[in-house]
């Protein structure tokens, strides 16, 4: 089972590698940060237009009704111990710790993220997704 982060998702729906939700699960964070990177593609970088931005919103909503979400609620301290530990986000943190609690591979097109997961489970890039 895979654990996507919000790059990856993002990276899998642009490249059309739908596929990859089949055997995938996110948390909860996840459908917030793939918004924002939505809203910062149409209104910040001006890369995306209005009406594309929003049908990507759509699709992005469409895959997390179909993939499980975990929360972290119960952990959080436990997120933000491996987060000061690693010297990274407690929202890649986050992304880690409930990919470590459950034996799954982290996707994510973060390097820093995909090495420092790899000390503790498999990590690969969205690209490697079969």
């Amino acid at each position: 089972m895979y654990l996507l982060d919000a790059s990856a998702i993002i990276n899998l729906i642009k490249n059309k590698k739908l596929e990859a939700f089949e055997n995938a699960s996110t948390t909860d964070l996840a459908l917030y940060e793939c918004l924002n990177a939505v809203w910062k593609e149409a209104f910040l970088l001006k890369r995306l237009k209005e009406e594309t931005a929003l049908k990507l919103a759509g699709s992005i909503a469409k895959i997390f009704s179909s993939i499980e979400a975990y929360s972290i609620t119960g952990f959080e301290g436990e997120a933000l111990n491996l987060a000061l530990k690693e010297g990274i986000t407690v929202y890649d943190a986050v992304y880690l710790y409930i990919a470590i609690r459950n034996g799954f591979t982290l996707v994510t097109d973060d390097e820093k993220l995909k090495d420092i997961a790899s000390k503790y489970i498999k990590a690969m890039r969205s690209a490697e997704v079969p």
